[in-house]
């Protein structure tokens, strides 16, 4: 698991549940680690409100295609499902890239 950034957000076409997420994984420049992350957030969250946020990625999932595109990892969250779903943020002073243990 690693913290990860959100860079870009945006709703998947057809996808009644689904946002891809753009993570940062550390590096910025030319090194950057980004990956692509369809979450099933759609009802509890604004695109435009979670560009920014630092989240938690399991990222060492293998690659796995969706019906809309791949996804390279998983966001985790917490609650029920619907609008009552929560994205785990680190507390301040967490930076993308680190190991969560």
């Amino acid at each position: 698991m690693r913290v990860a950034q959100i860079v870009a957000a945006e709703h998947v076409a057809g996808a009644d549940t689904l946002l891809r997420l753009t993570l940062s994984l550390g590096e910025e420049g030319d090194d950057a680690q980004h990956r692509q992350v369809l979450a099933g957030i759609k009802a509890a969250y604004a695109p435009e409100d979670l560009v920014g946020k630092l989240t938690i990625v399991v990222a060492n999932l293998a690659p796995r295609k969706m019906r809309f595109g791949v996804s390279e990892g998983m966001v985790l969250a917490a609650g029920p499902g619907g609008k009552e779903i929560y994205l785990l943020e680190p507390h301040s002073g967490a930076t993308p890239g680190m190991q969560v243990k």
